[in-house]
Parts: structure tokens; sequence; C-alpha cells
């Protein structure tokens, strides 16, 4: 029951506690740990942090020299050297919260980690202070995954470990990829293949998912909720340089075998009914059989609803299931939605909310 939380409930904790206490976010790579920060920063949920400075601090990049500096000061007459800290930090911020995120934090090493300790345990780096509420906290990946993430006992018993468990495919679709602009092709294959978003703990054998990362067998290119994002990106850029490169270039950023899934839901796109072509027949469209090919139309339609088309669209959405009916609402419902006031002051969305208020509860 405890094994894991989930980033949102990573980010809670953070706010709560993060003052005081350092929160160590452990999890698998490429599954948004660091996109933490983002949330506390745009986050209406944390009113606290609305004027702070949001720092990121990529330990792997750090030497014992980009902590603090050496600075020659003069006492009544004597020289003396004191030490200031490296602009990054945010010292400097006189009566302003910090937010602090030391991101790969178990792969700090000897002086590196122990310039980390201070500032974990006590906000502070020499003579230097945080401003009162500033927040700290740590990711890093498992150490099972063999990536070099370890920290000393010592170094632990400062700070609250937690386990980030990988977001599943439909959490994923709803709370982050239809929000972002996720190109639908990607959404739909996520969708078609949650096992994608799976995590290697939950197979006996390596052979049992092959899409996934597993520290027991080695692979080259795998999915994650990184790379799957960034091979949204590469299947928008490379389709114009033919299917040699675009299949070359999702095969390196995905693996082959995701690849292979991302031309098939290519395909299913390309058979979908044109979006001008559903606005002008709403009742009479196809409608997709398929849950994945659903799911792009609804992806979609959240970005390309406007007031001249938001009621065809709305005789169109019920025909379809009620589950994608209820994604759809909730999509465009969401605080990062800019398509939230159209769907708002439409009357025939009201009416569907009306009948289906049941639907904005998510499983």
């Amino acid at each position: 029951m405890y094994n894991s939380i989930t980033l949102k409930q990573c980010a809670d904790l953070i706010a709560a506690v993060g003052d005081k206490q350092t929160v160590l976010v452990q999890g698998e790579m490429g599954i948004g740990k660091s996109a933490i920060l983002k949330m506390l920063k745009d986050s209406i949920a944390y009113p606290q942090f609305k004027d702070a400075y949001f720092c990121y601090v990529d330990i792997t990049t750090k030497d014992v020299g980009d902590f603090v500096v050496p600075k020659i000061k003069d006492i009544d007459g004597n020289e003396v050297c004191s030490f200031i800290p490296n602009e990054e930090f945010g010292f400097h911020f006189k009566g302003k919260k910090v937010v602090m995120m030391l991101d790969e934090a178990g792969k700090g090493r000897g002086g590196v980690l122990n310039a980390c300790l201070r500032l974990m345990n006590e906000r502070a780096l020499g003579v230097y202070q945080l401003t009162e509420g500033s927040v700290i906290f740590a990711t890093t990946n498992l150490s099972v995954e063999g990536l070099g993430d370890n920290m000393p006992p010592h170094a632990l018993n400062r700070l609250t470990r937690v386990k980030v468990c990988k977001t599943n495919a439909a959490t994923w679709i709803e709370d982050y990829a239809i929000p972002n602009g996720i190109n639908p092709v990607i959404i739909g294959t996520v969708a078609e293949y949650p096992e994608m978003f799976a995590s290697f703990e939950d197979y006996e054998k390596p052979e049992q998912n092959t899409y996934i990362n597993d520290p027991r067998t080695v692979r080259g290119a795998v999915v994650t909720h990184r790379s799957m994002e960034r091979a949204a990106y590469v299947y928008e850029s490379t389709r114009i340089l033919g299917d040699d490169v675009m299949c070359h270039a999702l095969a390196g950023t995905v693996g082959e075998k995701a690849m292979h899934n991302i031309l098939t839901m290519d395909k299913m796109d390309s058979q979908l009914t044109p979006w001008d072509d559903l606005i002008k027949s709403p009742e009479t469209a196809t409608v997709p059989t398929s849950a994945a090919a659903t799911c792009m139309l609804v992806s979609k339609a959240v970005h390309r609803i406007d007031n001249s088309n938001i009621t065809a669209w709305m005789k169109f959405l019920n025909r379809i299931p009620k589950e994608p009916q209820g994604l759809f609402a909730r999509s465009v419902m969401s605080d990062k939605c800019p398509k939230r006031d159209v769907a708002a002051r439409n009357t025939e969305f009201a009416l569907w909310a009306a009948a289906n208020n049941f639907m904005f509860a998510k499983k």
C-alpha cells in the first residue's frame, strides 16, 4: 500500500514539508521526476510559491568549487578569506523564497555530496542562509537501475526518501499529453499499447516487456515518458523527410518495436474523418471503432475547438462512447487548457455537463 506515490503526491509532500525537511524523490529514469519543479511553479495548488525564485541545480555538472568561491575581505584592517555562494543557488534574494531542486543528487560524489549536505539539512552554504520558507528537494534514480545513484547512510539520514511510481498511460494522456499538445498519433500509440509505461518491477523476466528499460538486460533506445514526448517532436519534424529517415529516427528514440506501433497509428490517423468534414457533418461523420482512434480524435478536438465549431463538435461527441466523452470534458476544462472558456460558454457543452456531471470525476 505504501510502496510508492505519484508525481503529484510528491509535489504535495514537498510543498508541505520542504521548507524544513528535504525530500529525496527516487524513481525510474525518464518518468518526470525533474518536472516536479515545474509543477510547483505552475500549479495554482501552491500559492505560497507564487513569487519564489525557482532554482534547478544539476548535480552531475557540479564540482566542489561550484558551490562557494573565496573572496578576500577586510575586517578591522585585517585581510581574511570568506566564501560567497554561486548565484545559481539564489542566496542573493533577500526576503524572497527559493524553491531549489537538486537533480540527480544520488550521482554526487565525495566533496560534491558533502557540499550538498548542509544545504539540504539547514538551507545554508557557509554563513549564507536562504530566506525562511525556502524549499529544497532532490531527485535520483533507483539504485537497482545501475546508473550510479547511491548515497551513504549518514546522508540519507538527513532526508525523507520517497519512491515515485511511473505514471500509467491513461493518466499521462489526460494530465499531461493532451494539455501539452502532444501529437495525437503519439497519444493514440500510448492508448493502444499502455504497457509502454509499465515498470520493469512488474515483470519476472525482461523479455515480458521489450518496450521499457530493464536493468536485468542491455537495451538501446527504450520507451519512457520523456522519450515518448521526444518521439512526438521527431515524428512531426521528420515526416517531410520520408519514411526511411522518420523510421530510423523514431527507432533511435523509442526503439524499433515502438516505432512500428507509431507507424500503425499514423496509418489509422490518416483514415479518420478530416476535422473540417467532421464539423460540416457531425451527425453523419464516421465514428472511430477503436479506443486509440477515438483518443486521437478527442486530443485533436481539445486544441481545435473554437466558438465557431464547438456546437458541431458537441453533436459528434454525443455519438462516441461515454469514457472518451469524459476525457474530452475533463481535458478541456482543466486549468491548463487554453480552450476552457470556449467550452464553458457554450450552451451545448453546458447541457452535456449538467447531464453527465459524474464524468468529471477521475477514476
